[in-house]
Formats: C-alpha cells, sequence, structure tokens
C-alpha cells in the first residue's frame, strides 16, 4: 500500500467532478477501486443486451432493410466492445482500452437510440421515457468519467429535440418542456455522479488513513519484537560470554558492594563457591580503604575509569595484587559496576626483579667505570714515568749506555709503555663516555687536517707492512665543527684496525664525501673481513672475534667501540659493510649541520 500512500493530516483536493486533482491520487484510487468499475460495466451489460434484442423491433417496425441493417449492426458492435472490454481488459493497466469501449458503447447508444425511435415511428411519450431512463443509465451504470458521461448525454438529447419533429405533431411548448427536463435529467445525474464519486474517494482516503496508521502500528510492534529479541539475544550473549571469560569478572551493586554476579574465573580468584559468591561484600577482599569512594565516583562520572592496581586479599587469606577496571552497566532494570580483575601478583614480582636486577647491573656498570677510570689514573703515572725512562736510554741523554742491545732493549720498553699507555687512554674514554662523564670540547677544525694527522701516526706501522694509504678528500677542504682529539681517534683506530687486518701490500683508502644530508667519512681495505653476524659483536666492547690465545693480531676490542661512541656523541653514525675474503668499508656519517662550509666541492685532491 506504500504506493497508494494520502497524508492524513491533508484533506485531498477535488475537481468539479467529484474526483481528485492530484493525478497520481486520482491513478492510485481508480487501481484500488479497479475490481468495482468492472463490476459495475458488468451490471451495464443487461441493459446492453436489452438495447441489442431490440433489433428485433427494428425489423418488425423497418423489414429487411438498409436502416434496420445499419441499427442492428450498430447495436451488435455496441454489444461486441462492452464484451471485448470484460473479457479482455481486466487489470488496471488495461484502463484506457476498458474505457475506450465503455464510451464508443455509450457513443453507439446515443446515436442509434434516437434514430432507431425516429425511423420505427415510436410514441413520443415512450419515446421521451426510454430516453430518460437510457440517460440515467448512462450516470448511474456506466463507470466512465463525468465530463465523457455529461457530454454523451448531451448529445443523446440533442439527438432525440433533433428526431423530435419525426415522431409527431409536438408543440413548442412541449418542445421546451422536454428540454427543460432533459437539462433536470441531466443535472441530477451529474450531482449523483460528483456526490457518488466524492464519497467513494472519501471512503478511499479512510482506507488509505487506515492503511497507514495499520501500517504504522505494524512496524512499531515489529520494531519492539525486533528491539525485544536484539534485548533477550544480548542478554543471553552477554550471560555465555560474562560466565566463559578468561578474566575475572564480577557485578557489583554501586549502593551496598555486594556481589550480583561473578564468573568462573571470578569464583577461583576469590576462592569461593559459587552459592557463597552471591551477596558477598566486596570490601572485605580489597585492603584498599578508598574503594568504596572510587566506585562512587565512578557511578557519579557514569562512565569507566582508568585501571588501577590494588592489594586484593582472598578468602583463604593470601594477599594478592589485582588490576581492577570499572565500568557502569544496566543489569535487570537497575545500575550496577562491572568490576574486570586481572591478577598481575606474578607479574608484580618479576617487575620488580627486573628492576632489582637493573639496579644491581646499573650500580655494577658505574662500580666497573669507576674502577677502571680510578686503575687508568693510577697506571698512568708510572707508565709516564717507564716511557720517559726508556725514551731517555734510547736516546742515551746521559751518557752512553754501553752494549748496544741495551738501546734495543729501551726501544722495546718505550714501544710497549706507549702502546700500553694508548690502550689504557682508551679505557678512560670508553669508561668515561659508559658512565656519561665524557665532555666533548668542539670547535672549528679542518678535516684535511685531521685525517692528515691520524695518517701521519699510523703511516710508519703501514710502511713497515708495505701497506699504501691513499686519501681523497672534498676540494676546498671542509671545515667541520668537532672534537678535534675525539674525531681524530676515531679515525686513528679506523685506519690502525685496517692495517692491522691488511695482507702486506695491500691498499687502504680514507675517503670523504658531502652528501645531502651527512659527510660521510669511509676507511676502506681488502682484507679477511667480517662475515655478517659478527659484526655486531666487532662493535662490543671487549670483545674479539678471533679469541684464542694464540690470535695472530693483537689489541683489546676497543678500537671498534670507541669509535662508535665517538661518532656518536658528535651525533653521527658509524656503519660497517664488510663480506669474508673481501675486505672492510666503515663510514662515518656526521650530521651536515656540522660542516661550515656547505658548498658543493668543486673537486677531489688525493694524496
Amino acid at each position: 500500500m506504500s504506493a497508494l500512500r494520502c497524508e492524513p493530516e491533508d484533506e485531498p483536493a477535488y475537481l468539479w467532478t467529484g474526483e481528485f486533482a492530484d493525478p497520481v491520487l486520482e491513478d492510485n484510487y481508480l487501481r484500488a477501486s479497479w475490481d468495482e468499475i468492472h463490476s459495475r460495466l458488468g451490471v451495464v451489460l443487461i441493459a446492453v443486451y436489452v438495447f441489442t434484442s431490440w433489433m428485433v423491433f427494428d425489423f418488425i417496425a423497418l423489414g429487411f432493410s438498409w436502416s434496420s441493417f445499419a441499427l442492428s449492426a450498430g447495436r451488435l458492435v455496441a454489444l461486441g466492445a462492452i464484451l471485448l472490454a470484460l473479457k479482455f481488459f481486466r487489470t488496471p493497466d488495461d484502463r484506457r482500452s476498458f474505457m475506450f469501449c465503455a464510451i464508443l458503447t455509450q457513443a453507439l447508444v446515443a446515436i442509434i437510440s434516437p434514430l432507431s425511435l425516429m425511423l420505427g415511428e415510436v410514441d413520443f411519450a415512450a419515446a421521451l421515457l426510454s430516453i430518460v431512463v437510457i440517460l440515467f443509465a448512462f450516470y448511474i451504470g456506466v463507470p466512465t468519467r463525468l465530463t465523457a458521461n455529461l457530454a454523451l448525454s448531451s448529445a443523446l438529447c440533442i439527438g432525440f429535440v433533433a428526431v423530435t419533429p419525426s415522431l409527431g405533431e409536438v408543440s413548442a411548448l412541449t418542445m421546451l418542456e422536454v428540454c427543460v427536463l432533459f437539462a433536470v435529467v441531466n443535472a441530477i445525474g451529474v450531482e449523483m455522479v460528483r456526490a457518488a464519486n466524492r464519497l467513494r474517494r472519501n471512503g478511499f482516503t479512510t482506507l488509505l488513513r487506515q492503511q497507514e496508521l495499520y501500517d504504522e502500528l505494524k512496524r512499531e510492534v515489529g520494531v519492539r519484537q525486533e528491539a525485544e529479541q536484539a534485548v533477550r539475544a544480548t542478554e543471553e550473549s552477554f550471560q555465555s560470554i560474562f560466565y566463559a571469560a578468561p578474566l575475572p569478572i564480577s557485578l557489583i551493586d554501586p549502593a551496598t558492594f555486594r556481589v550480583m554476579q561473578a564468573n568462573m574465573a571470578a569464583l577461583q580468584l576469590f576462592d569461593v563457591e559459587d552459592e557463597d559468591v552471591t551477596g558477598l561484600d566486596v570490601r572485605q577482599l580489597f585492603q584498599e580503604n578508598d574503594l568504596p569512594a572510587r566506585l562512587d565516583r565512578l557511578v557519579l562520572k557514569g562512565r569507566a575509569g582508568s585501571p588501577v592496581e590494588l592489594g586484593m586479599k582472598r578468602m583463604d587469606g593470601e594477599p594478592i595484587h589485582v588490576l581492577v577496571s570499572a565500568a557502569t552497566v544496566h543489569f535487570q532494570g537497575r545500575r550496577a559496576v562491572l568490576l574486570g580483575l586481572q591478577d598481575v601478583t606474578a607479574r608484580r614480582r618479576e617487575a620488580e626483579a627486573l628492576r632489582d636486577a637493573r639496579d644491581q647491573a646499573t650500580a655494577a656498570s658505574r662500580s666497573k667505570s669507576e674502577f677502571l677510570a680510578n686503575m687508568s689514573h693510577e697506571l698512568r703515572t708510572p707508565l709516564n714515568a717507564i716511557i720517559g725512562f726508556s725514551e731517555a736510554l734510547e736516546r742515551e741523554l746521559f751518557g752512553p749506555v754501553g752494549n748496544p742491545r741495551y738501546r734495543e732493549y729501551a726501544e722495546d720498553i718505550h714501544n710497549s709503555g706507549v702502546h700500553l699507555l694508548s690502550l689504557i687512554n682508551d679505557i678512560l674514554d670508553l669508561s668515561k663516555i659508559e658512565a656519561g662523564h665524557f665532555k666533548l670540547h668542539e670547535d672549528e677544525t679542518d678535516l684535511d687536517h685531521v685525517v692528515e694527522s691520524a695518517v701521519r701516526i699510523v703511516r710508519h706501522r703501514a710502511q713497515q707492512a708495505n701497506i699504501d694509504l691513499a686519501c681523497s678528500l672534498p676540494d676546498p677542504p671542509l671545515v667541520v665543527v668537532a672534537d678535534e682529539r675525539a674525531l681524530k681517534q676515531v679515525l686513528i683506530n679506523l685506519v690502525s684496525n685496517a692495517v692491522k687486518f691488511s695482507p702486506d701490500g695491500g691498499e687502504i683508502s680514507i675517503s670523504g664525501e658531502l652528501a645531502s644530508e651527512h659527510l660521510r667519512i669511509s676507511v676502506t681495505d681488502r682484507g679477511c673481513g667480517i662475515s655478517e653476524e659478527d659484526i655486531p659483536r666487532a662493535l662490543t666492547p671487549f670483545t674479539q672475534l678471533d679469541g684464542s690465545l694464540s690470535r695472530q693480531h693483537e689489541g683489546t676490542g676497543l678500537g671498534l667501540p670507541l669509535a662508535k661512541h665517538l661518532t656518536e656523541l658528535h651525533g653521527g653514525v658509524l656503519t660497517i659493510e664488510s663480506e669474508l675474503g673481501q675486505g672492510t668499508t666503515v663510514h662515518i656519517e656526521l650530521p651536515l649541520s656540522r660542516v661550515v662550509n656547505r658548498d658543493k666541492p668543486k673537486g677531489v685532491v688525493a694524496y
């Protein structure tokens, strides 16, 4: 009935014929009343049968003549038209064809009736009565529109008036009376049809409103039923989820703080039986005195609070720690508090153990760093004396030492002392960095000068192994903001490592490149290389990849870790690219903000 919709608060507008002014509403009415319209035309069929059978009297009056045949043919066509409408045009979609057949029947009746009366020389009074009967049949029986009915009825009246002279002597006064009679009959017919049209359509609108009210009521009932089903399904789902939840959950009455329901996990956590949990006061479980105040604030806010860790004592007396989450819900028509509980006792113990272990590790690391720093200071004083005395003996500053072997021993003592002092300095620097006490003394420095100084220190050892050191730096020289000693120490460690692990006759390259986001300094050798899984170990302090006592290369494993830490103190990154048997490249990437002259280099200086 949605297509037949009529707003109940708006009275529909009508035409003078009693039909709806809205064509859509009129179409809906005709479709809804189609069975009645079809039935009314079926009643008219009886009158058409009588009209058709009148051709017998035509043959009696006129004999077998062209006039009688013409009148009979017209009567049969009228009958055929109405039968066609009733038999073949049965649906509202055939309405136009149906109405056309009905109007065609009316038109034939309106034409044939006056001619039949005229040719049959019927008495005037009988003829007039016949016309009046036909007029009432038109208005009352035929379900065509009022305008078509009025037009055809008027045509019938005009036709009768036109043939009246052939029915005998009729005075002018009688003709006037006939015209008045026809006017009255048509007026009565029009008003009857208008009233009937209005009455039928009022009934239709009333039916529409009732149908709409029924549909609305049905929809509301359906919505309510769906809502009730949804509530039942929700309650069932809640109950099933509530009891099957792996975490402890309980419903608390905020007025009395007593348990209304609890799932199996909560029963196990509380250490109570199912029959004993209902009515249990949760205040006797929790050790926190402010639990009631927390729940009161939660009820007033009407929304979930942040989880809080509380101490709780189980019914068997065992103290535990639980993480409590609470939210207000409606349960069985009243407000309740849904408590979600999570036993965090084990996690808390683990966290405390981890915190203690971290504190112990931090203290041990601090003690180690302080010990190394103190030991380094204590060792440097005698080492400086050993280095100085051995250098004096080697140079024979206080006179000849006699046997040349003494000078060789003095040189070995001096070299060993310098090497040991270098290791102690590395340990001291690393200890300061780990303890957070290492301070950079930054200033503008020439990158070429730093590289040359580092290469100069390592060059003697490289020459002993017949290793070529090649440098390639940007031109013009770059000026960087850095701790010159720390940056030089980084390069010394990297180049020393490259010399240490390069074969005799090898080549080491030191290059600099100014990129869009950083300054990259690279040290490349063609030595034994490092496997990918060993690179993290190579950057760990005091770690040697070859840890045996008979290892080929000396060292403490501090070179790369110290270089990495010093680079990171400058805000940079140290990365290693290496492959076993192919060599190693170590990259130092310093932030571009540390480069003072950032203009694009014009070339490269190699030496």
